[in-house]
């Protein structure tokens, strides 16, 4: 698999050491706008460039990764896609439903593959313990906890604002890490009936907040903030027992099922690092992609826009500004 890759920010720097890892993924081309930022991977790939056209007009390029800010996930897709390029997408996938809807249905008319890079959805540990959700019973409460304390927060506040806090890039607290609460509920549950989302507001952006879905017979709360931080968790509790995820949402580091009746289960990939987890998304891409596997592709699909509604639901529920110049669904 030839890849290209679109930006050069901390996402990249970071699976790097991962591409690199597995023979399968070649780094053909990395492309950005400024040569200077972009010059530090001319070891790590073919070429770098700061023409768009020429990694698109790259035949030898199969696949193309997009890790450029929020905002612009859904243009630089639909490009890559009308170029004939399958892609990854780094999450959050978009900004809207509809314009995730639209990249994953031109995906399936032009037969390439629309993959969103969310390491939850891919993780060992959260894969492993699915079967035995039914063995804690009638689930009650879903509660999480995603909070680390961003440097960027303090040169916010000084004045420099970067991608991460911009507003009219679709930063803030709830695109960043809150879509890993969600992802993590959401590829249990599905899609909630309601959706309410109580930020934290600062120049317009929010800097934390809590995030609540309405199932029905059980309600989830999960908190996202940069602006604080506290021990990571989530915690799903029934009628005969819990589970517990004893780190983030996006790591899935360890996850125990504690049951009423004193069994407990362990599950643990044994591996460290936030980013080493990455590897089951990307060798999971890898396997799809060899074996023409779209059915597959497409239930990733389905939960990519499960988790788009609620995105775009919260976002609408607390009026965050970065919706209000997007056509929503």
């Amino acid at each position: 698999m030839n890849l290209g890759v679109l930006g050069s920010g901390f996402i990249v720097t970071n699976f790097l050491p991962i591409w690199k890892q597995y023979d399968f993924y070649h780094l053909r081309a990395i492309w950005g706008r400024h040569e200077e930022k972009i010059k530090q991977f001319e070891n790590d790939f073919d070429y770098y460039t700061t023409d768009l056209k020429k990694v698109f007009n790259d035949e030898s390029i199969d696949v193309i990764y997009i890790g450029l800010p929020n905002s612009l996930h859904y243009s630089y897709a639909k490009r890559a896609l009308l170029a004939g390029k399958h892609v990854i997408v780094e999450k959050p996938f978009c900004v809207t439903y509809k314009e995730a809807e639209e990249l994953i249905n031109l995906g399936k008319e032009k037969k390439l593959f629309v993959f969103e890079a969310i390491v939850t959805q891919f993780a060992k540990n959260y894969l492993d313990f699915k079967p035995y959700m039914e063995k804690i019973g009638q689930i009650k409460i879903v509660d999480g906890n995603f909070s680390q304390y961003s440097r960027r927060y303090d040169r916010f506040k000084e004045g420099t604002v970067l991608p991460a806090f911009n507003k009219e890039l679709a930063g803030g607290a709830l695109m960043d890490l809150g879509v890993y609460n969600i992802h993590y509920t959401v590829g249990l549950f599905g899609r909630p009936a309601g959706v309410y989302y109580y930020p934290n507001m600062y120049q317009g952006v929010d800097t934390s907040g809590v995030l609540v879905l309405d199932y029905g017979e059980f309600k989830a709360s999960l908190i996202n903030s940069k602006d604080s931080k506290a021990p990571c968790y989530i915690n799903i509790q029934g009628e005969k027992g819990c589970m517990r995820c004893t780190s983030t949402a996006s790591r899935v580091a360890e996850i125990e099922m504690i049951l009423n009746d004193g069994e407990i289960k362990k599950f643990s990939d044994g591996i460290d690092g936030e980013f080493g987890a990455s590897c089951h998304e990307w060798i999971e891409f890898e396997r799809m992609y060899r074996e023409k596997d779209f059915i597959s592709c497409h239930k990733y699909n389905e939960i990519t826009l499960h988790v788009q509604y609620v995105l775009e639901q919260a976002a609408k529920s607390a009026n965050l500004p970065f919706l209000l110049n997007r056509e929503l669904e």
